[in-house]
């Protein structure tokens, strides 16, 4: 497999946004019409649906010049749109709100700008909608600057998350030097585990990591090895996700669910190279063996749990 031209990713960027603003212009249209630019939309917006900011909050989270934000704030206050309040924990800053007024004016534009995108959804399948918001949700994740503070729930596979999980297994090996077999690899196991979730048998179960958003960012299998071990299998994070806990948090799942289910043990094989997931099977109280398979990370779960 050939390597990703960078350049094919800029003439993307350049062209999903000369056709987004194609979209947009019905919004902008909207903006006009209420006297308010996106800039100012932007900090109602801040302000309505957010806790008490001061101007430097706003100034940090919007990425606005601060001599700009005041010369704009100055002006809502004298719409009466915002009030400045005194800090009670800090005398020297002061709170920002907004007012009654402001706040109806947020809500009428935000119900006109809701009614437009529902019709614009409309001439959409239900099954477009939802592939159109996590490639959405996707935009947004990779764009956006990593966080330990996103917040990331684990839940159960739905309707396409099994082609979505070989796809993203195979192309993060790929592009981490791994066997191309990979992908291969994946679909074997997501087979196995549909065949047995098809045929009821107990004692398999798969995650998949969410962010805020609906943004898929990880997942991992649990299949059956034997009758008294559990394979952890088809692990993975995307890369801007990693290093938040996440990788513990699907692990510990695996394990919970296989202790739960009455396997004496839970094994997963890795890629020796893959030095960040040693790493945390050994935080995670694996203990590393070789088999006839090659090296194996193993945790015995009622020695641990008997502890």
């Amino acid at each position: 497999m050939g390597c990703f031209d960078p350049s094919r990713g800029v003439e993307a960027v350049r062209r999903f946004n000369r056709f987004y603003a194609r979209h947009a212009g019905a919004f902008h249209e909207r903006l006009h019409k209420s006297h308010f630019s996106l800039t100012e939309v932007r900090i109602l917006h801040e302000l309505a649906h957010d806790r008490a900011h001061t101007a430097a909050d706003l100034s940090r989270n919007l990425g606005l010049d601060t001599g700009y934000l005041s010369r704009l704030i100055s002006n809502f206050q004298k719409m009466g749109l915002v009030v400045r309040r005194k800090n009670e924990s800090d005398g020297r800053a002061h709170l920002l709100f907004m007012t009654t007024e402001a706040k109806a004016k947020v809500d009428e534009l935000d119900l006109h700008v809701s009614t437009e995108t529902a019709s614009l959804l409309n001439r959409l399948a239900p099954g477009e909608i939802e592939q159109l918001s996590s490639a959405m949700a996707d935009i947004e994740r990779l764009l956006s600057p990593s966080s330990a503070d996103v917040v990331t729930r684990l839940r159960s596979p739905r309707c396409g998350d099994f082609g979505w999980m070989i796809e993203r297994h195979a192309l993060l090996d790929v592009s981490e030097g791994a066997c191309l077999l990979n992908e291969t690899h994946a679909a074997d196991v997501i087979s196995r585990f549909l065949h047995a979730m098809q045929t009821n048998k107990p004692g398999i179960a798969c995650w998949v990591a969410e962010q805020q958003g609906a943004a898929r960012v990880g997942a991992a299998v649990l299949n059956a090895a034997s009758e008294s071990q559990a394979r952890i299998e088809l692990l993975f994070v995307e890369p801007g996700a990693r290093r938040c806990g996440l990788g513990e948090s699907l692990v510990a799942a695996c394990a919970n669910f296989a202790q739960g289910a009455g396997y004496e043990s839970v094994v997963c094989q890795i890629d020796d190279a893959r030095e960040d997931l040693c790493a945390l099977f050994m935080r995670s109280g694996f203990k590393l063996r070789q088999d006839e398979t090659g090296v194996v990370w193993e945790r015995e779960l009622r020695r641990i749990y008997a502890e």
